[in-house]
């Protein structure tokens, strides 16, 4: 086992709200301090999608996108001890919006991402997230542990698409991110005012399923404390051919991806090369 695989097993035995989980992330944020994860990724990702800003201001937000990811990893470590508090640690505003036969739910990597899945399952739904996996065997085996300790069963981004169609045929909600690089496979749309790679999964399946589209906003307020809400399903026409009515489905989620990362851009995942064309 590796070492930072470990390390989590270990954390998820101590680390409780309170004292310890504070104590963890200061240290954890002066490590990022002292060697940031892809910083002048993070730092041209906010120059693309906060052109408004100023330097100091967006430098500002550099640092606060660093103090989520340490708050995303220590919230869901916490959270091993007992799946249920996450019911504790939201507040959902529109909670009938899930009140419905399945959907294909259309979040970010803004707020902790991990938790709004648990919530889901916590609350009584079937939810199924399409996740891509650490390359580290030790990874992937300690994730999946914690995975499904709280509950959550996911697909893996590598797995047969039927798997993801089945979850939609069964009336259920299938979770796809859209809002990271689409690689080779993707679907160039503009992003920011960027063409760019963007994921097809949710257009293909909502194309396939007609499965309704339904954003989800999610931020923290303060550690262990998030704001949820659903918007409106995404509207989508068929648009000519089948690659032509994709194209128009993914732009029209790369405009909810726009407004879900804008609510909270110290929240957003921007150690992602997501405009890679670009750099």
């Amino acid at each position: 086992m590796s070492f930072k695989a470990s390390a989590i097993k270990f954390l998820t035995r101590i680390v409780r709200p309170g004292l310890a989980a504070s104590c963890l992330a200061a240290v954890f944020r002066c490590l990022l301090r002292l060697c940031p994860i892809r910083k002048k990724v993070t730092r041209r990702n906010l120059e693309i999608i906060l052109p408004g800003h100023t330097a100091k201001e967006r430098n500002k937000i550099l640092w606060r996108t660093y103090d989520n990811l340490v708050w995303v990893g220590i919230e869901f470590t916490v959270l091993q001890s007992d799946p249920r508090k996450v019911l504790e640690w939201f507040d959902v505003k529109n909670p009938e919006a899930m009140d419905c036969d399945g959907g294909i739910l259309v979040p970010c990597h803004v707020g902790n991402w991990v938790l709004a899945l648990v919530w889901g399952v916590q609350s009584g739904h079937k939810i199924t997230p399409i996740i891509r996996e650490s390359p580290d065997l030790s990874e992937r085996k300690v994730m999946a542990e914690m995975y499904s300790k709280s509950g959550v069963s996911f697909i893996s981004k590598t797995a047969p698409m039927t798997q993801a169609l089945g979850v939609l045929k069964r009336n259920e909600f299938l979770v796809v991110m859209p809002d990271q690089h689409g690689g080779g496979e993707g679907v160039k749309a503009p992003l920011f005012g960027l063409e760019t790679s963007t994921p097809r999964g949710a257009a293909v399946f909502a194309y396939l399923t007609k499965k309704p589209l339904i954003p989800v906003y999610t931020h923290r307020v303060a550690p262990f404390k998030h704001v949820m809400r659903f918007g409106e399903p995404i509207a989508w026409e068929r648009a000519g051919s089948r690659e032509e009515t994709i194209l128009s489905i993914t732009r029209a989620i790369n405009l909810e991806v726009e407004r879900i990362i804008k609510e909270a851009p110290d929240q957003w995942l921007a150690q992602h090369r997501r405009f890679r064309e670009h750099y």
